[in-house]
């Protein structure tokens, strides 16, 4: 079942990539995965669903399980583990496929150009945020408006995407982790700082 829907996400991807929105049916789809039309809307009710395709398929199994019990016992409010464990969801989900998260990266690229895509994506990406944010404020019992959970888990995407743009110039010289980690380590160095300058 996840293969099926995996694929029909990456042929829509690519005639996307190659037509435009517009520029594709689907069943052009359809006929490229080898699937009957209503073998297609048991997967997904549209067509722009399709394009961005299903959360979980681009997620190890288990991995908000294993990020949720890895909280430390005996701890109120923020866990003194919580970056190190959101660094170690990232890193898992960068090792799960790099292929495949290289090849996602370029489609939102060029589904900036498409109105409609982004569209989607203006309306998808608070949401999706918003979620993540509860998840993590639900873990640490704190307020998911904390603005400490936001400003973290904005240095967080940001750092992810930066890392894939510096794998993807670096023609893969370095793993996906090994980029993001260096770039985690010099945000920390810096933030290491003292906040104001001494009077010396």
């Amino acid at each position: 079942m996840q293969k099926t829907r995996t694929s029909i996400t990456r042929h829509c991807r690519e005639l996307t990539a190659e037509f435009g929105f517009n520029g594709f049916t689907i069943e052009q789809v359809c006929e490229r995965v080898g699937i009957s039309r209503r073998t297609f809307f048991n997967y997904f009710p549209s067509k722009i669903d399709a394009v961005f395709g299903h959360d979980a398929d681009a997620m190890p199994e288990g991995i908000i399980e294993r990020f949720m019990a890895a909280r430390p016992a005996g701890i109120t409010g923020i866990s003194p583990t919580l970056l190190a464990d959101l660094v170690d969801m990232v890193i898992e989900r960068l090792s799960f496929d790099e292929t495949e998260i290289v090849s996602t990266h370029g489609f939102f690229s060029v589904a900036h150009r498409e109105p409609e895509l982004l569209q989607h994506m203006v309306q998808a990406g608070p949401k999706k945020d918003a979620e993540f944010r509860e998840l993590i404020a639900s873990r640490e019992g704190v307020d998911p408006q904390d603005p400490l959970l936001s400003s973290l888990l904005h240095i967080l995407k940001h750092t992810t995407l930066q890392a894939i743009e510096a794998y993807v110039e670096g023609s893969g010289e370095r793993s996906l982790t090994e980029e993001f980690l260096e770039l985690m380590g010099r945000i920390q160095n810096i933030m290491g700082q003292p906040l104001r300058r001494s009077n010396d």
